[in-house]
């Protein structure tokens, strides 16, 4: 997955009571403008997906974008890295829907220990929801399964 940031800076210019002109800098949120890849809904891919090891640190959710924060070893070949969600939803409220975050090392036996951030897309599962609830707005509950844990997360939309 590419990474580029892209930091948007801007300034913007106020006249005070004097005429002075006052320059001040602001930062958008750069999560919202990093490349993602999209969350991929499909069940047979997400019974079949590799399953490497990675240990899952932190997650949030930007917008309708899925933020993990993970680590890995290797460091000798490339590594890929998917989210996979199931199409079969647990009816709970709110409903849920297992997720894998997918990890192929490709046979990689390095020791490097990398830490890298992970965007997703939620737009494709956020679309699921909404074909299968005709509802236009809702709540799930991600269930991620990572390694060998299972975190959680709520996705409103």
């Amino acid at each position: 997955m590419l990474l580029s940031l892209k930091i948007v800076l801007g300034s913007i210019m106020t006249a005070g009571l004097l005429g002075l002109i006052v320059v001040g800098a602001f930062v958008m949120n750069p999560v919202l403008f990093l490349e993602s890849d999209n969350i991929i809904v499909n069940n047979s891919l997400y019974l079949s997906a590799p399953q490497d090891s990675v240990l899952i640190n932190d997650m949030s959710i930007v917008g309708r974008k899925l933020v993990i924060n993970a680590s890995y070893g290797g460091g000798c070949k490339e590594h890929v890295f998917r989210l996979i969600a199931s199409d079969e939803w647990l009816e709970s409220y709110p409903v849920q829907t297992p997720i894998l975050f997918s990890h192929d090392a490709n046979d990689d036996m390095c020791t490097a220990f990398f830490t890298e951030l992970f965007i997703f897309n939620l737009t494709p599962l956020k679309e699921r929801y909404q074909e299968l609830y005709k509802e236009p707005s809702g709540t799930i509950l991600l269930r991620i399964e990572g390694g060998s844990d299972i975190k959680g997360i709520s996705f409103s939309f």
